[in-house]
């Protein structure tokens, strides 16, 4: 079946359509106990006040403040209030009650004096060195959150510190979108599975294994993961299973996008229903990357077989439709700025470009060091790298020490922006 790449679109042109038809996918109620990754789809409101009760901010007497304006003083102990229990004894003019750090504040007490303030006194009463003013060392009912205030805003992925401000609101249950299901086809004779006996002209499959591991660290579940060989019949059934595994998710096809012989990817698709937005973009690596809606309305990437244009435009177009499907609408994927700390040097190729490189911090700005590698057919190099340096121009040098703009891998500092 013959393919031809058609007319070159360009990177926003290509994010432009993957934006337009990409819409937040169902939503599922799920347990806290199994939201860690998750996204949750609806605003979480506190079913009551936080702090419940006036509480302790210190250890140190429960007092009124009254009693403490003139201190130097000395009040009689009346007891002790301890975290998880609430004294019903009442704290009167010229007493103190011995408080812990998060214990309910005993009934005629508004002020806590720390505990250095303090100095035993004969007769079980307390030296108080000087005066506190109402409230100090308290954390008043509700003053973090009131009852039916916002506790956490959607969209939002859920990971500990989230899971702890649920935890502690006594939520059992979160509105989540549904994981978008993800189903991968990698396509060429020439694959063996890992572990498998290499004959000459045969290689390992790396790409469907780092496919899915990026499908997961986006969001997303991988659902189908399979080799198709290069022929119309095996590819035909392959991909039918993907589309159908893949349903109101992503279908993923690598290799076999090209101009070859054996390139079948394109009118395989179009023959099961797959309709192309587009197929080419002005992109280097990954210049026949194609995208698509399926029969049944899935997303469908048609990405090139060299492992660093694989992963690429997965980073560039397939994390735009798990994020999309997830609720986190995108008109670009994430990218940050970051200082290079190498110059990078002009191609003949004008093509906007993007290299692997190590993104970190130094002396708190954030900077990339490009990776050693020898071009997109290399995985070795990007095996250094936690992101990619965008060369807007590929003809264009851009010096050493000038801010560039960079994709990082899924995670890699989540609250960065451009």
């Amino acid at each position: 079946m013959e393919n031809t790449v058609q007319s070159l679109i360009s990177l926003q042109t290509a994010w432009e359509h993957i934006s337009r038809a990409t819409r937040p996918g169902p939503v599922e109620r799920v347990s806290v106990a199994e939201a860690h990754g998750r996204v949750l789809a609806e605003p979480v409101l506190a079913s009551g006040d936080y702090p419940a009760f006036d509480k302790a901010m210190m250890d140190g007497y429960a007092v009124r403040a009254a009693s403490v304006a003139s201190a130097p003083c000395t009040l009689a102990v009346v007891g002790e209030a301890l975290a998880g229990y609430a004294s019903d004894v009442r704290v009167g003019d010229g007493e103190a009650m011995r408080i812990n750090t998060g214990a309910p504040l005993p009934p005629g007490a508004d002020a806590v004096v720390p505990v250095e303030a303090t100095s035993p006194a004969a007769n079980g009463c307390v030296q108080v060195g000087r005066a506190v003013k109402a409230g100090k060392c308290i954390s008043r009912r509700g003053s973090i959150r009131k009852a039916s205030q916002k506790i956490l805003a959607a969209p939002i992925r859920i990971r500990s510190a989230q899971l702890a401000a649920l935890s502690t609101a006594g939520v059992t249950s979160i509105g989540a979108y549904r994981q978008p299901r993800v189903a991968i086809v990698v396509t060429g004779d020439e694959l063996i599975p890992l572990g498998g006996s290499a004959k000459p002209g045969q290689i390992v499959d790396s790409n469907g294994p780092m496919l899915a591991a990026l499908a997961r660290e986006c969001g997303a579940t991988v659902v189908r993961s399979a080799v198709a060989r290069d022929t119309e019949a095996d590819l035909r059934e392959k991909l039918a299973d993907a589309l159908a595994g893949a349903e109101g998710g992503l279908a993923v096809a690598v290799g076999g996008m090209s101009m070859g012989t054996r390139d079948l990817v394109p009118g395989v698709a179009e023959g099961l229903g797959v309709r192309w937005a587009f197929h080419g973009i002005n992109l280097r690596p990954g210049k026949p990357t194609a995208y698509g809606i399926g029969p049944a309305g899935q997303h469908v990437l048609g990405l090139p077989g060299n492992p660093v244009s694989c992963a690429v435009c997965f980073l560039l177009f397939g994390r735009m439709v798990i994020e999309g499907l997830n609720g986190f609408g995108r008109s670009s994927p994430p990218m940050i700025r970051v200082r290079l700390s190498d110059a990078i040097e002009a191609s003949g190729d004008s093509r906007p470009a993007f290299l692997p490189a190590m993104i970190g911090l130094q002396d708190g700005e954030p900077t990339a060091r490009l990776a050693a590698w020898h071009g997109s057919s290399d995985p070795f190099g990007p095996g250094a790298a936690n992101g990619y340096v965008h060369q807007p121009h590929g003809d264009l040098a851009i010096n050493s020490g000038d801010w560039a703009s960079a994709v990082p891998m899924p995670g890699l500092l989540d609250d960065w922006t451009a």
